[in-house]
């Protein structure tokens, strides 16, 4: 309340405003404190008042003149307030809702303002000006934590706005566990307001003393709760996506931000497939043996232009399948996402970070103890199961496997903080297996006619082949953060991930001597061979799959945080290793070197559709297909072992410091660093060099035979089907088990058989060692111009300074001196030895490579509105070479006279890129934005020929040789451009229980380049639904993907394709969760498309190539969380 007390001019002190407006408005602010003149007494008498006045209550003041502020304040609090008009004129509140004493809401009234108040012993309150000169006044800070107490989970990426006594307005956000820190900021009473989407804003004022640090930390509570305390349960994918939304509105660079649990129970755990319902993501090697994700790729660049970093720590990826072809892009078959708490993917990259991400960065934040409150303990334990095993048929892998329709898993995580929460642990491992039965049908078409087959389009071989497979994921993960002080932190994250992939790949390839011989029938739907009685025309193969995987992830770091500094730095080690072992895993051999054929002609029918599968294959001549006396082998030779292996290992450290610097136009942080690393590649190739012959007493027939598999193909999904002569669908094929069984056995038997070739092949062609040094320095800066404008800056430099080791042949004159017998046409040694000689008898050299560039970048954020931000970025990014064409052999070839050298001091493609991003962002959890993005790539790998002296060979040997060597190469090789749209929201305040508890969120993907990008679609759109109401939670998430190039020679095609995944969970009791996954839940088939022909005597449509079918896969599980 407020007196009557009168100023010179004979004006009520709030009727006085600092210019007259209408009469209207004095008249009703003046009857409304004359009525209340006499009531300070009444109150005042009253001896419940001071227990009154120090009681919370209800509060809900927009924010208004002070002097309104003021009387509405009195009549909510009950309670007597006395200003002078003088005091009041001019002077605009803060509005304050929430539950308070009435001292907490009068603090944050005047705030700013320059007043403050003064309470007498009646509890009345005067607001006197605040006189305190300002150089005794002093600074302090303030400290807390921000927490969800109905998760107990600390909230990073909170904001939280201050006003302080002297009126200066400022930001923050929560770091890590949810911990903030202000400095410098003016001693008296300072208000403090935190919001986080999805939760009620909360303010509170504090007294900041000189000298001290105050502590305030805040629970986070349910929009318009009532009383203090009372909590909201948000978990799974609206918690999730709050915290994704504060993350990314913080985030300076163009990113894309969701929690591990915003897509549901993923299935088995495989981070590749919770990427690929991201905005801009598309999936590279799917509709492999498992049709799971293994690559990704950003904004339709391929994976080698992504960066795919742990806590912003550039990890190790080895894969011996793809070798060095592929040793800058990132394999996720052996990373698991148990132990990942968040994903950010960032279109746009600061001068901070690593300069290899023209596409972006991909950063895999872990779970830390720190991030919660307490001890927890979750464990679960799953089965996996596919369509392929509810069917009659065993289909392995090896020759007992199949058996069962489920494969057991499971994880647990534990988490605690100890010595009086300075010291955090949080330890987690996890175990998946799968099982998956790939069916291929491979269509060979001949698009050439002749006399024979005039036809535009003949089917000149038929391939249908089923991928029995079993893959085993485990991972473990420890994470030890230690606070040695109130500045200091030391933490130590080690994460252990080993894979293991068993699979068998049995084929069966039909030839029809189509375009030689002719056809009988349509060559395209119904057609029977006629092929000599001398001619193969069925070969039956069968390769067995061991790849074991393994990596190895260690950072010691520490953290110092002092007033406006922070230091930080980290020692890393990261190491990678792929490598394929049938014989020793499984017993297994790799496969015949040379598969059985047999002889027959055939029929061959299928639905008159281009895009069917179903072909209806049966022997009309010729010895029985199902009988192993009508096969024959041109030699009985083993590859033993598969013999590829793969081996990334990374060494490194940084250091960052960062300062904010309070200038008079606005602060600054400014940050610097330094990074050096050390990368070694290994890559080796050697199944050559395991082969034996078999030289033992039975005849072919009586081997084949011996060594015959009783594990049938299964082709339920594609409708493929074959018969022999006898009508049987059993057709011979080899088993590697078999054959790696008598081997073992009777190593007599055999003779280890290894050419000239082999031995180059697989010690010297395939052998490779590659090391790069990367040194970096950055400075950036950043700043808040305005309230609404954020603005940043930096540059990077980056060395790069490659090794590799190559032998150093002896030539042929030199090997010829020696008495050893070289080809005239390679200039190689013809015998093993003389391999060795050649290539072996100096020390490798070393052959070196440098180049460094400066990478400048820029970003700025315009909050238009309080809810809408635009945000501009610009990057200049490095794509480096791949490991084959940077390191290997010469291969010189005598006739020809041309030498094929790798290029060790290849330099790099550069890009510069460009992001606009628009965002609307709502309550209570919820966004649309729009993002346009650009990208120019400079500089493409191309081989080219030049002269002996125009690539620096000083010899005489080679001088009038020309060599060929990849090189950089012309301007732009790749300008893509294109469109994102995206959207997230909560629909509880838009539709009735129980339809309340729906989440959509969604994106669509436009990408044009200038040129087409092999597996890089044109359009793209995700679609996903979250269902929550109870104990109930659903998930469908989606991905349509448009038609993409795929072999861009040929002009093939990836058909579009839907990608539907269905899971949810029920809890059983507080604690107790069941939960499913389903992938591929509309169990759709691949189809790699071939483009239609025509000549004078048909034409074609579009027809399919590949099909490709993995089934459904499904997981379900229990979970407890104590």
């Amino acid at each position: 309340m407020l007196s009557s007390e009168r100023t010179v001019d004979g004006c009520t002190p709030l009727m006085c405003n600092e210019q007259r407006g209408t009469g209207s408005v004095k008249k009703i602010v003046g009857f409304a404190l004359m009525g209340m003149v006499s009531l300070p007494a009444l109150v005042a008498g009253s001896p419940a008042f001071a227990q009154e006045a120090a009681a919370r209550r209800d509060f809900d003041i927009p924010s208004q003149p002070l002097a309104s502020a003021l009387v509405e304040f009195s009549r909510q609090g009950d309670v007597v307030v006395t200003a002078q008009a003088r005091l009041t004129r001019g002077r605009t509140s803060r509005a304050i809702r929430g539950t308070y004493t009435p001292r907490e809401v009068l603090q944050t009234l005047l705030a700013g303002s320059g007043l403050r108040f003064q309470a007498s012993s009646n509890g009345a309150y005067t607001i006197v000006q605040d006189t305190r000169p300002s150089n005794q006044v002093g600074t302090g800070s303030i400290s807390g934590q921000v927490i969800d107490p109905a998760t107990g989970d600390y909230k990073r990426d909170a904001i939280i706005r201050i006003v302080t006594a002297n009126g200066e307005r400022r930001t923050v956000t929560s770091e890590e566990g949810g911990e903030y820190r202000i400095v410098d900021v003016p001693a008296g009473i300072a208000t403090l307001t935190i919001s986080f989407t999805g939760y009620a804003e909360q303010s509170a004022t504090v007294d900041v003393a000189a000298g001290e640090t105050v502590r305030r930390d805040f629970a986070l509570s349910a929009p318009g709760a009532g009383q203090a305390g009372v909590e909201i349960v948000v978990t799974g994918v609206r918690e999730g996506d709050a915290r994704a939304i504060m993350a990314q509105r913080r985030s300076m660079n163009i990113t894309n931000n969701l929690s591990s649990e915003s897509f549901g129970e993923v299935s088995e755990g495989n981070i590749g497939e919770f990427l690929k319902f991201m905005p801009g993501v598309a999936t590279q090697n799917q509709g492999g043996a498992d049709d799971t994700v293994r690559y990704v790729g950003l904004r339709g660049l391929p994976p080698e232009y992504t960066s795919v970093t742990i806590n912003g720590i550039s990890v190790a990826g080895a894969d011996a399948n793809e070798g060095a072809a592929s040793s800058r892009a990132f394999s996720f078959e052996q990373a698991s996402l148990s132990s990942i708490d968040s994903i950010e993917i960032s279109k746009t990259i600061s001068a901070d970070v690593d300069a290899n991400a023209p596409a972006g960065t991909i950063d895999l934040r872990t779970k830390r103890a720190f991030d919660r409150r307490g001890r927890r303990i979750i464990m679960s334990l799953n089965a996996t199961t596919q369509s392929d095993l509810w069917d009659s048929r065993r289909a392995g892998p090896t020759e007992t496997g199949g058996k069962g329709r489920f494969r057991p898993g499971g994880s647990i995580e534990y988490s605690d903080v100890f010595l009086n929460g300075r010291l955090g642990v949080l330890a987690s491992a996890s175990l998946s297996r799968t099982h998956t039965e790939l069916e291929t049908v491979q269509n060979g078409w001949n698009y050439v006619p002749t006399a024979a087959s005039p036809d535009p389009l003949a089917s000149a071989s038929l391939l249908g082949r089923v991928t029995a497979q079993e893959v085993s994921r485990f991972s473990t993960n420890v994470t030890v953060d230690f606070k040695a002080s109130d500045a200091l932190t030391l933490s130590l994250m080690s994460i252990y991930n080993r894979s293991y992939n068993l699979s068998d790949q049995r084929t069966f390839t039909f030839t029809s001597g189509a375009r030689a011989r002719g056809l009988t029938g349509n060559p395209s739907f119904d057609f029977t061979t006629q092929q000599l009685n001398t001619a193969n025309t069925l070969t039956a193969g069968s390769n067995t799959i061991a790849k074991k995987g393994s990596g190895l992830t260690l950072v010691p770091s520490f953290e110092f945080r002092q007033n406006r500094v922070t230091l930080d730095g980290n020692f890393a080690y990261t190491n990678s290793r792929s490598s394929y072992d049938p014989l020793g895993e499984e017993g297994a051999v790799f496969n015949l070197a040379n598969a059985p054929t047999s002889r027959g002609n055939f029929s061959a029918q299928r639905s008159e559709s281009y895009q069917a599968a179903d072909w209806k294959i049966n022997q009309v001549s010729g010895p029985d297909w199902s009988d192993p006396a009508s096969f024959n082998v041109s030699s009985l030779v083993l590859n033993t072992q598969d013999g590829r292996s793969a081996e990334v290992e990374r060494l490194g450290g940084a250091l960052n410091l960062a300062f904010e610097a309070p200038f008079a136009f606005a602060p600054v942080t400014f940050k610097t660093g330094i990074k050096l690393q050390r990368s070694t590649y290994e890559y080796e190739n050697q199944r050559e060099a395991h082969r034996y012959q078999y030289v033992g007493p039975l005849g072919t027939a009586e081997f084949l035979s011996r060594i015959q598999s009783g594990t049938p193909l299964s082709f339920n999904n594609s409708g493929f089907s074959y018969y022999s002569l006898s009508d049987s669908p059993n057709l011979y094929m080899p088993s590697n088990y078999l054959l790696g069984q008598l081997f073992r056995e009777n190593p007599e038997q055999f003779t280890h058989t290894m050419t000239a070739a082999n031995y180059y092949n697989a010690f010297i062609a395939n052998s490779r060692h590659f090391e790069e040094d990367t040194n970096a320095a950055y400075a950036m800066a950043t700043s808040p111009l305005a309230g609404w404008l954020t603005v940043r800056a930096g540059l990077r430099w980056e060395q790069t300074r490659t090794r590799s080791l190559e032998p150093d042949p002896l030539s042929a004159a030199e090997m010829e001196a020696a008495g050893y017998t070289v080809s005239p046409t390679t200039g190689q040694a013809t015998t093993v030895e003389g391999i060795q000689h050649q290539y072996e008898s100096r020390p490798r050299v070393t052959r070196k490579g440098s180049y460094d560039y400066f990478f400048p970048s820029a970003s700025a954020k315009i909050s238009i509105f309080r809810n809408t931000d635009l945000q501009l970025g610009y990057s200049r990014t490095i794509r480096r070479p791949e490991v084959n064409v940077l390191a290997g052999v010469w291969s010189v070839n005598e006739t020809t006279q041309t030498v094929t050298a790798p290029n060790p001091g290849l330099t790099p493609e550069l890009s510069d890129n460009f992001s606009v991003r628009l965002a609307q962002y709502f309550e209570p959890v919820g966004l649309i934005a729009v993002n346009y993005f650009r990208n120019k790539l400079k500089g493409a790998f191309q081989v080219q020929e030049m002269t002996a002296q125009e690539f620096g060979y000083a010899g005489t040997e080679y001088a009038d040789y020309l060599f060929r060597t990849t090189t950089t190469v012309g301007d732009g090789t790749i300008d893509i451009q294109g469109v994102e749209l995206e959207f997230n929201y909560s629909l509880e305040r838009l539709l009735p229980s129980p339809f309340n508890g729906l989440t959509l969120r969604g994106s669509y993907t436009y990408t044009h380049p200038d040129e087409p990008i092999s597996l890089t679609p044109e359009n793209m759109v995700t679609l996903a639904l979250a269902y929550r109401t109870g104990p109930v939670r659903l998930y469908l998430n989606t991905v349509w993907t448009d038609d993409r190039p795929g072999t861009l020679s040929s002009g093939t095609y990836d058909r579009a394709r839907w990608d539907v995944n269905l899971s949810g969970s029920y809890q059983i009791k507080p604690g107790f969760q069941a939960y499913f996954a389903v992938r591929n839940l509309l169990n759709k088939p691949m189809y790699r498309m071939a483009p239609g022909v025509e000549n004078a005597f048909g034409s074609a449509p579009d027809h399919v190539a590949n099909y490709n079918h993995a089934g459904v896969n499904g997981t379900v599980g229990l979970r407890a969380t104590f």
